[in-house]
């Protein structure tokens, strides 16, 4: 049962949250899944990653899905009144939350790896809703989570749109999701209705440009062509 004060503007507002993160769940899914299942190999593409390489010792390697990272509901970007996800919306996906882990099972969990360069052991803790199958969270997922995508997964995409940014977002903003949220939490019903539908004509562009690109390179994905 949701908190005695979640209220009908927090209902609605909560509904166009999960909504946004089914359809970015969707883009993950049909286009952008394997890069996360690869996490290991994507960042080896790195800059930075021939000083960083490892060994994999213990568990599943977590790429972003580290710990704490599902419980972030900063807006980064956004002016200081709209910098975090609207208290309401917190709260009701927290309870809902608590209740899809009394279902699914239990997250969490370490790993550990040797570090190459220097032979150092570091171990680390998954984020509570990670697990082997990864997360578990659904449509339930925090801003952090939808809003992050890994630079050699930007690059790729912005190969795929030619350069333009316009729909793949700047780096700290994917898709402009935090902008989305933000209007979520805070701007009238009429307004978040119509930034959902914006969201998703974006989100159809996007993968249109996707599939297209992956047909006429006779691919199956993107991870694919350039890992």
């Amino acid at each position: 049962m949701l908190a005695d004060n979640f209220s009908d503007n927090d209902a609605w507002r909560l509904t166009a949250y999960k909504e946004l993160v089914s359809l970015v769940n969707s883009l993950f899914s049909n286009f952008l899944g394997d890069y996360c299942c690869n996490c290991q190999s994507v960042i080896g593409r790195l800059p930075e990653a021939e000083n960083e390489a490892f060994e994999l010792l213990e568990g599943v390697y977590p790429g972003c899905c580290h710990r704490g990272a599902g419980d972030i509901f900063r807006l980064e970007g956004e002016s200081s009144e709209r910098a975090s996800l609207a208290p309401g919306i917190v709260v009701a996906l927290q309870n809902e939350r608590r209740q899809k882990m009394q279902l699914s099972g239990t997250g969490g969990g370490t790993y550990s790896f040797r570090r190459h360069r220097d032979g150092a052991l570091v171990k680390g803790a998954h984020c509570c809703y990670f697990a082997e199958q990864g997360c578990l969270l659904g449509n339930l997922k925090g801003p952090l989570c939808i809003n992050f995508i890994c630079p050699p997964m930007r690059s790729d995409l912005l190969v795929v749109c030619a350069g333009d940014d316009c729909l793949v977002g700047p780096e700290h903003d994917f898709m402009f999701i935090y902008r989305s949220l933000a209007i979520i939490s805070y701007d009238c019903r009429d307004e978040v209705e119509r930034e959902i539908l914006l969201f998703r004509r974006k989100l159809q562009a996007l993968e249109d440009k996707c599939r297209a690109f992956l047909i006429e390179r006779q691919a199956q994905s993107l991870y694919s062509l350039y890992n």
